[in-house]
């Protein structure tokens, strides 16, 4: 609700500034704002299923629920692709650590279990269709690769829910540049005659955006566009949002474990850890239980079955081993996968 608020606070501001009128923009201690320069999280899903089994881009439920809980514990609010846009334009400022949230392929889980979650949360995500893909009624059903899509008629009635937003992730989704460059503008048509709404977010297949691609989408009347990069959008006067790196989330089935820890009188503190499951980029940290102090690790190699040593040095005096716990994190500290 308060960001709705602050949305609406800054649609107004906008059509002040379009009349002329001169405008400061003060941000009072505890409002929630900040300037609209920073680093954003824009995460990139595929798939949610209760077992993902051994596919990397299918997270589980049990394991989307637990990172949607973690980002909201953690004071993250979620924005749209759009506002991202608003806030280039007008230079607007954005709540206090925002994130983008985005499913490619239009697949049905993003109805049937992350739509669910998000809603609880007070979250907002945004997914990409194929709309090749999409049919008009359940009967005639498409899938991409082995899973199902959403059809025309969910759209529309995701939409309306407005937890879900809608962009473009091509016609076709083929590996050929060109080819999608031809497909861009009819996207948006096709959009629009199948909803009745429009769009102006677009999503390139396989994360790349070529010069062709991109000049093309800026002429089929886009304002935003997404790429895989695994960092962070750095939000600034000069960013291209046409070119808006995400961090991929991978899935899988996993089975974490830490063991052999150890902590020496010279303040080094070491644990073997692993990953009885799909490899992840994880970054470990390890956190003081009394204190609440954590002290993260860079992330390395990606954590599979293959144990590995994580070490700890420099460590303050006075700490204990019982009291030390190893926590393995998203590799950028987003969110936690263990404990």
């Amino acid at each position: 609700m308060k960001a709705n608020i602050q949305l609406r606070i800054h649609e107004g501001l906008a059509r002040l500034a379009r009349a002329g009128l001169p405008l400061l923009l003060l941000a009072a201690p505890g409002c929630g704002l900040r300037p609209a320069r920073e680093e954003i999280p824009v995460l990139m899903y595929h798939h949610v299923a209760a077992d993902p089994g051994g596919d990397v881009w299918t997270v589980s439920t049990a394991e989307f629920r637990r990172q949607i809980a973690d980002l909201k514990a953690a004071g993250y609010r979620t924005l749209l692709p759009k506002d991202l846009a608003r806030a280039y334009r007008w230079k607007f400022w954005l709540p206090r650590k925002p994130v983008i949230l985005t499913f490619d392929d239009g697949l049905l889980s993003v109805k049937t279990e992350a739509e669910p979650i998000l809603r609880e949360a007070g979250f907002q995500a945004i997914s990409y269709l194929i709309t090749g893909f999409i049919a008009d009624a359940p009967a005639a059903r498409m899938k991409y690769r082995s899973y199902d899509c959403l059809t025309w008629e969910e759209v529309k009635d995701m939409r309306d829910r407005g937890t879900i937003a809608f962009g473009i992730h091509s016609h076709s989704h083929a590996p050929h540049p060109g080819r999608l460059a031809q497909e861009v503008g009819e996207c948006r048509h096709l959009f629009k005659r199948k909803t009745g709404i429009k769009t102006r977010d677009f999503c390139y297949p396989y994360g790349s955006a070529p010069d062709l691609l991109r000049q093309a989408v800026v002429a089929g009347g886009y304002r935003t566009a997404m790429i895989c990069e695994d960092q962070m959008f750095t939000n600034a006067p000069h960013a291209d949002l046409f070119r808006i790196p995400r961090v991929s989330v991978y899935g899988g089935v996993h089975g974490f474990a830490v063991s052999a820890e150890s902590l020496s009188p010279e303040g080094v503190f070491s644990a073997e850890v692993k990953n009885d499951g799909v490899a992840l980029p994880v970054r470990g940290a390890l956190r003081d239980a009394p204190s609440g102090r954590t002290w993260p690790l860079p992330p390395g190699e990606r954590l599979g079955p293959a144990p590995q040593r994580w070490v700890w040095t420099n460590l303050p005096p006075g700490l204990a081993t019982a009291s030390l716990q190893v926590e393995i994190q998203e590799q950028n500290g987003l969110f936690g996968y263990h404990p």
